[in-house]
């Protein structure tokens, strides 16, 4: 599986991260006064530096799947962007929490084709001239119960909700071309999430999420994967730098829509935690 390059790491990680949150934090002397007060309300605003991947495949009236269409080398968009993510986690009581995520990237170019394309049922000839669009959203809301938390560190398993909104198209004057397509989908998933403070002054956090999922007119996978290290300004101000993976395969059978596409985003950020 491509995921093991991934997955294998992130398991040693977490691994290693409970052994060594295993000590008595009262014996350490750095930790600092009032750490033990766990804040009620986190909103992070993250600045992602992003690769891009972008990959469709459209399944014709036959059943037959056409040639994969890649958008940044066929049809001219930006490989890399700078795109901003919001998330926010709120603890309920003691161990629970609930936590929410959000991010929206509307990208477009005009192009002219190197090679012929299939777009749905219609036919591209190399060197025409066309505008596309891949406009996402991502809606995230979940749960977490950390299984482990002291002043120092914790350990979560959460389950999730995604909704991803995908809405992409193609138009050309030349070819009279005008198609669109609009798909909304439900992705559950599931994960853990772990963070342990170093000291007074820095900390570190990462994230694994994998999900296989056949559901209706649905099947595929998301895969997601982060790790930060975070610099305590302020009591209640925190900043971070680090590394975010975002994978989604999806087979999709709508009237809109019927093919396979996958989309993936990675690479580093920096972000600014409130915390209150």
């Amino acid at each position: 599986m491509p995921y093991l390059k991934y997955t294998l790491p992130v398991i040693f990680a977490l691994g290693s991260l409970l052994k060594v949150t295993a000590h008595d934090p009262a014996s350490d002397s750095t930790a600092p006064s009032g750490s033990s007060k766990k804040p009620r309300f986190e909103i992070q605003v993250n600045g992602i530096y992003a690769t891009l991947e972008t990959n469709l495949r459209f399944e014709s009236t036959s059943g037959i799947l056409g040639v994969k269409i890649n958008f940044e080398d066929n049809l001219g968009m930006d490989k890399h962007r700078i795109m901003p993510m919001f998330n926010a986690r709120f603890n309920i009581k003691n161990r629970h929490n609930i936590f929410a995520m959000y991010y929206g990237l509307p990208r477009d170019a005009y192009h002219v084709t190197k090679r012929n394309i299939d777009f749905g049922d219609r036919f591209i000839p190399a060197g025409t001239e066309v505008f596309s669009h891949f406009n996402t959203n991502v809606y995230s809301l979940g749960y977490m119960y950390d299984v482990f938390d002291d002043d120092r560190s914790r350990l979560g398993l959460f389950a999730s909700f995604y909704i991803l909104t995908v809405a992409s198209g193609i138009s050309s004057d030349a070819e009279q071309l005008n198609e669109n397509f609009t798909v909304t989908a439900p992705l559950p998933n599931f994960g853990a999430q772990a963070y342990y403070r170093i000291n007074d002054w820095f900390g570190a956090s990462g994230l694994f999420s994998l999900f296989f999922l056949s559901v209706g007119d649905y099947a595929g996978s998301i895969h997601t994967l982060g790790g930060q290290m975070d610099f305590y300004l302020l009591s209640w101000l925190e900043a971070g730098l680090g590394y975010y993976l975002f994978d989604i395969n999806l087979e999709v059978s709508k009237p809109q829509f019927t093919g396979l596409f996958d989309y993936i985003y990675k690479g580093p950020y920096v972000s600014l935690g409130f915390r209150f």
